[in-house]
């Protein structure tokens, strides 16, 4: 199961890194998710406290927030949560 979403997320990091190859500003456009997606990574940590959810530091977290921004932090986020049910 686990080779299916690293599998998944690998797809959506090159369909990503392809969109924004095809929008002619890769530099700005990869710059600007990668601090989008660390400002929401850091700021679901420092929230995600009062409400007992954290994602862990380390690398494919790091990478996911940094390729996927936004999404990406809701989809570690809700990954995390579904993982952690009884």
């Amino acid at each position: 199961m686990t080779g299916w979403i690293y599998a998944a997320l690998g797809l959506s990091g090159v369909c990503i890194l392809i969109a924004m190859v095809r929008s002619g500003r890769f530099v700005s456009a990869l710059l600007l998710t990668v601090l989008q997606g660390a400002a929401a990574f850091f700021a679901a940590n420092f929230i995600g406290d009062f409400f007992g959810v954290s994602l862990p530091l380390n690398l494919p977290s790091l990478a996911v927030a940094a390729l996927g921004g936004t999404p990406g932090v809701i989809l570690l986020l809700l990954v995390q949560t579904i993982c952690s049910l009884p």
